[in-house]
């Protein structure tokens, strides 16, 4: 059945006055993915995808601290492998945010090339960046807001005007506790949000529109259509039953999980290298640049084998430790 829990509205405004002039202001959508990122604005009669400095429609979803201005992945001047061998660069923070360090998904990220530190006693990661051979201590909300900081400046450049509304997609499986901590993120970048809308949800919106403006053409707009939507990204996994007629959709049923594309990519990792716990359990400056560099290859790999039947993968990881086969 549908997750009405997921469609949820922001109430940090405290009062319907504070309200109502926020609802006539134009609304940007966002979907702020695991690994990437889009924006996107209703123009005319269609869904427009904002653009980057760099002509990109899809952005990194990560956070560099260094100096003292960080800085994110909307811009497409950073060079995302360099800035994740350095140990400076957070990333992952949808799959970090609003969860305890008992939390199996919190466990499998300690793999990563920057600082996740756990008590496992049910409390909040200790999360940091190595800056200037230092730890500097973060939250996912404040690494997610920050990211929203600079996305919200793109548009702002773009559209030449002040926004403050938003719509976020977020996962199906995403408890009450991590919606809260999403619109707490939005709040410390300035930003009101209108709704959390589900992904598949968001998609099926997309597909409704579709449906009617080639109704009249193909298949006229009282009939009605079953579709399943299947989104995996790297974080999360959602599907979705909706049924589609004269350009309304009704979602039929809601499911989602945890698993997504990162834990391809640390099974592929942990494949290849299997003492690779052992090995990055210290997270040294010279142990971050070793799981950067594994990580990259594996990605390239698992690149490859989009179009290609089988790849070798080449990486010497120093310390006489190199990966071949």
């Amino acid at each position: 059945m549908a997750e009405p829990a997921y469609i949820v509205t922001s109430d940090s405004e405290t009062t319907g006055e504070e309200k109502s002039p926020a609802f006539s202001d134009i609304a940007i959508g966002i979907d702020i993915g695991t690994s990437q990122c889009s924006v996107a604005m209703w123009s005319g009669s269609r869904v427009e995808l904002l653009k980057n400095t760099g002509n990109q429609k899809i952005m990194k979803s990560f956070v560099t601290f260094k100096g003292n201005t960080p800085s994110g992945g909307v811009s497409s001047q950073l060079s995302y492998v360099d800035e994740m061998l350095s140990g400076a660069t957070i990333f992952n923070m949808k799959r970090l945010i609003g969860r305890v360090d008992t939390d199996p998904v919190v466990q499998a990220c300690k793999n990563l090339p920057f600082l996740v530190q756990t008590l496992d006693i049910g409390v909040r990661p200790f999360i940091a960046a190595l800056v200037n051979n230092m730890w500097r201590s973060t939250t996912p909300e404040e690494v997610l807001a920050i990211f929203l900081v600079e996305l919200r400046a793109m548009i702002e450049a773009q559209l030449k005007r002040r926004i403050r509304n938003v719509v976020l997609t977020v996962p199906v499986s995403f408890s009450r506790f991590q919606l809260t901590r999403i619109e707490r993120a939005c709040a410390m970048a300035g930003l009101h949000v209108l709704r959390l809308m589900p992904e598949p949800t968001a998609v099926a919106l997309l597909y409704a529109q579709q449906q009617q403006q080639s109704s009249h053409d193909n298949m006229g707009s009282g009939m009605e259509k079953i579709a399943l939507i299947f989104n995996m990204g790297a974080g999360y996994c959602d599907v979705a039953v909706t049924a589609t007629a004269g350009g309304v959709s009704q979602i039929k049923a809601l499911a989602g999980s945890t698993i997504g594309g990162e834990d391809l990519l640390q099974n592929m990792m942990r494949h290849l290298l299997p003492e690779s716990e052992n090995l990055f359990r210290s997270h040294g400056v010279t142990e971050i640049k070793r799981m950067g560099l594994l990580r990259v290859a594996t990605q390239d790999a698992i690149h490859q084998l989009s179009s290609q039947n089988s790849v070798r993968v080449d990486v010497d990881l120093g310390d006489d430790d190199a990966i071949g086969g």
